[in-house]
């Protein structure tokens, strides 16, 4: 039975569909027409034979008059709806319109903080999706005075499937506005029975000011772990940023000795060379490896060498390839940041690690100061980490993600990226990550004590703490309101983390570290933690512990503690 339904649409206003046939509907019975859109007796767009596969759809309003949309709900299914005007979105955003029960549920931007808040397991200070599938970010820039994310998303479903670039923006890096989805893949790949699409990428500003983005096409893959073909390609976007103008192949082929896995691209200009430079993950004869690029004009690449190369260790112990490489200069010196995935550590049994090095890059050459590794996040759950320049400040979101334990079912989305991080050198050149301190202004105010070292949380409403002194041998306690609850403790001179999900087989612990400054932020499941000024950092997705109730510090001898606060924070979805 067909339902028909006014719209408010305005001149120039266009709609996003991603729609298929409902499932157990034979062709046969599919009605022509299962989606109309009408002005007055006239019919403007259509949908009339629905594929069994998710297609995307989409129709610009330009006709006068009201717009009337009618459809058969026991006919079509459209997990993703949107309707925008080019003119206002990055001001607006999209409207998401959900049709349901023979109504069209409208959710503009003002209507946003309500859905936001009804979801009681989703973080509210860290940027995730309106629904659907999120993982890494891309493409992050700071463009004419705002920042543009654009992240991995698959539009139709809370699980992993064929990569689009999702896109939203924000003045401050924590109040975002969705905007229309940026990148599709390059083929419908529901309708091959494929995975693959647009992965991952970042944006690259030339010489001439000029914004474009590199990424990785996965071509259509009926396997994750082999055989598939990655593929770089660069986008030169519309002044609007709202659609690439522009997508042109530009590698094809990795060097001798590498495999399928050749992806992320991170683009730069070498201003010593006059030349463009491109770092890409890799594995070169197994082993994890970062391959390094060269271009005169930022199109026609040539490979020039192996800037890093894992030891065999890794490999023996399951690396697959380098993921996600990130390089470039902060404060004189060059950081080459890489995730190593597939890799589980021997002596925790932590998967997929995080590592940074800290060298020179002279002569096309990397140069670390040290062969040692630093672990850039000892919980694992930061992962895909991406930096970019903001006038002065290097600023890094990476995915939270948890291994180990899959997200319950029933919630209209999955994942989240992690609070910006200021990134920095100490005086061991040891890459520093802080939360960018834009977060404070949605502090609502101090948490109240019920006695020394313990703080009574409010319901649902993230909390920040902070400690300093001699905090060797401390230990926090949080408790949620079913009786879960989460423990940091600082013993043996290492930090470990462990939530209520933990049964012990892995060890959650840091490097070790003389403790003297602790900062830790908990948000409906996201605890991210940073110690001694952002030198040891731990980050750990539960979905068991969403609601705080008490917050309490532990020491053998408080009087070692300086001083102490902690806040509860208004979400940053909030009007």
């Amino acid at each position: 039975m067909k339902t028909r339904v006014q719209l408010s649409a305005e001149r120039g206003a266009r709609f996003e569909i991603w729609a298929r046939q409902k499932p157990g509907k034979s062709a046969a019975e599919d009605p022509v027409d299962a989606f109309v859109l009408r002005v007055g007796d006239c019919v403007v767009y259509r949908i009339a034979h629905l594929p069994p596969c998710f297609q995307f759809y989409s129709y610009t309003h330009y006709a006068a008059g009201p717009l009337t949309l009618e459809w058969d709900d026991s006919a079509i299914e459209i997990p993703l709806l949107y309707s925008f005007n080019s003119e206002n979105v990055t001001e607006k955003g999209v409207t998401f319109l959900e049709l349901r029960d023979g109504h069209v549920i409208a959710r503009p931007r003002t209507s946003w903080p309500e859905w936001y808040e009804s979801d009681t397991n989703r973080p509210q200070l860290r940027f995730s999706p309106f629904q659907a599938w999120m993982n890494d970010p891309n493409g992050i820039c700071f463009i004419d005075g705002r920042y543009h994310l654009f992240y991995q998303f698959h539009p139709v479903e809370s699980e992993w499937g064929p990569m689009h670039w999702g896109h939203a923006v924000s003045d401050d890096l924590y109040r975002w506005i969705h905007l229309p989805v940026f990148l599709h893949p390059e083929q419908n790949l529901w309708s091959l029975g494929a995975t693959g699409g647009a992965f991952s990428g970042s944006a690259f500003v030339g010489q001439d000011g000029k914004l474009s983005f590199y990424y990785t096409e996965r071509l259509p893959a009926y396997d994750l772990f082999k055989d598939y073909k990655e593929v770089q390609k660069r986008v030169l976007p519309s002044a609007d940023l709202l659609r690439p103008d522009a997508n042109k192949l530009v590698l094809v082929d990795g060097p001798s000795g590498s495999s399928h896995d050749l992806r992320d691209p991170k683009v730069w200009y070498d201003a010593a060379c006059g030349a463009y430079r491109m770092v890409l993950g890799a594995a070169i004869d197994g082993d994890p490896a970062v391959l390094l690029y060269g271009s005169e004009d930022g199109e026609d690449w040539k490979f020039m060498s192996v800037l890093y190369r894992a030891s065999e260790h890794f490999r023996q112990h399951g690396a697959r390839c380098v993921e996600c490489p990130d390089f470039f200069e902060l404060n004189g010196h060059y950081v080459l940041v890489m995730g190593f995935v597939g890799y589980t550590e021997p002596e925790t049994g932590r998967h997929n690690l995080l590592y940074a090095q800290v060298g020179t890059f002279e002569g096309d050459r990397f140069m670390p100061a040290t062969p040692a590794l630093q672990e850039l996040d000892f919980g694992t759950d930061f992962y895909a980490m991406q930096s970019f320049r903001a006038k002065d400040r290097q600023i890094a979101f990476a995915w939270l993600f948890n291994w180990e334990f899959r997200k319950p079912p029933g919630s209209p989305y999955s994942g989240e990226l992690s609070l910006p991080r200021v990134l920095g050198l100490d005086a061991e050149r040891n890459l520093t990550m802080m939360p960018e301190k834009g977060c404070q202004r949605l502090r609502a105010h101090n948490l109240a004590q019920t006695a020394p070292y313990q703080f009574a949380c409010e319901p649902r409403r993230p909390v920040e703490l902070s400690l300093e002194g001699d905090l060797d041998g401390v230990q926090i306690v949080a408790r949620g309101s079913d009786g879960e609850s989460f423990r940091l403790a600082h013993s043996a001179r290492r930090l470990e983390l462990t939530v209520a999900e933990d049964n012990g087989e892995i060890k959650y612990r840091s490097a070790p570290l003389k403790l003297e400054r602790l900062t830790l932020f908990f948000d409906r499941g996201v605890v991210e933690v940073f110690a001694n000024g952002g030198a040891v950092c731990g980050t750990r997705r539960t979905y068991k512990i969403t609601d705080l109730t008490t917050l309490e510090v532990k020491s053998a001898d408080s009087s070692r503690i300086e001083s102490y606060e902690a806040w509860s924070y208004n979400s940053a979805w909030s009007n």
